[in-house]
């Protein structure tokens, strides 16, 4: 069959063309079929590399997410991380290893005894513990010494120290509500848990001292005088003892004037100014003076 094209009219038959056209066109056809061969391949190797990046990327995002699973605790969602990060990468050590070292955690994790009933003592402590951080002093000592008499060697440290601190701070209530006897009770139980505290000696000996001054006031001037000359040489400032050690020296000078020892009467108002410098105590000191002068004692 022949293939005709008109050109000025005259026929031309492929057959008759020259076998270099025809040798040309067929290395140009192997060429082009080569090239796109070449380019299919190229394309294929171009999507693996891609799709090999997107795995490895993807895989280092799960490797973080289970590392900070890990951290968390959270080590059966990290196992389950891991498993599927082999099965995108079978051979990745990190994971392979990461997952070995989650299961020797949960093959030796301790699987801990269940928790014994709590035992009576316990029950007294939780409530002694409970009332003295809402510094309710005077149940919390029950409680306490209920505890130390139940089982003395119980937590006997921290309950000794609780038990201390109750008694100062129930010891500083009752001085507060004027109760000062019981206080010095306090205190005392106090140092028999610590006897060298010097700050709670220091305030058992005031608090003493000062009963005691409220006990023989008006029944014995010279020890008045002695425990407030204690405690004033201490803290001029405690409670009211400068206003009662000037009284009592007054005191002291007129139960002399009433037994006309004017010179000791007259001394005693002067000591009574050198605590306190009121100047209707001047007037009955130089009175005094003077009488002590006249009777030749002075």
């Amino acid at each position: 069959m022949e293939t005709q094209h008109q050109t000025g009219g005259t026929p031309i038959s492929l057959q008759a063309l020259p076998a270099s056209f025809w040798y040309v066109v067929t290395v140009s056809t192997g060429l082009a079929i080569a090239g796109i061969l070449v380019m299919v391949v190229l394309g294929y190797r171009d999507g693996l590399r891609r799709g090999e990046a997107q795995t490895r990327q993807q895989v280092a995002i799960l490797l973080q997410r289970a590392s900070d699973m890990l951290d968390a605790g959270m080590n059966e969602q990290a196992r389950i991380v891991y498993e599927r990060i082999l099965e995108f990468d079978p051979g990745n050590e990190a994971a392979r290893g990461a997952l070995l070292a989650v299961e020797q955690v949960d093959t030796t994790e301790v699987v801990p005894d269940e928790q014994a009933e709590p035992s009576p003592v316990d029950i007294e402590w939780a409530r002694a513990v409970a009332l003295f951080d809402e510094s309710r002093w005077q149940e919390a000592i029950q409680r306490l010494t209920l505890v130390q008499a139940t089982q003395p060697d119980y937590r006997r440290e921290e309950l000794e120290q609780r038990l201390f601190v109750s008694y100062i701070e129930l010891a500083r209530t009752v001085i507060a509500e004027g109760n000062l006897e019981e206080a010095v009770q306090l205190f005392d139980k106090a140092l028999e848990l610590q006897p060298n505290d010097t700050l709670v000696r220091e305030e058992r000996f005031m608090t003493a001292h000062y009963v005691d001054v409220k006990t023989y006031w008006g029944a014995d001037w010279s020890r008045v005088i002695g425990l407030l000359v204690d405690l004033y040489l201490v803290d001029p400032d405690y409670r009211d003892v400068r206003f009662l050690l000037q009284r009592a020296h007054v005191e002291q000078g007129e139960v002399f004037a009433h037994g006309e020892e004017w010179c000791a009467a007259a001394a005693s108002y002067t000591s009574a100014i050198a605590v306190l410098d009121w100047l209707d105590l001047r007037g009955r000191r130089d009175e005094l003076t003077a009488l002590c002068s006249s009777t030749g004692a002075g």
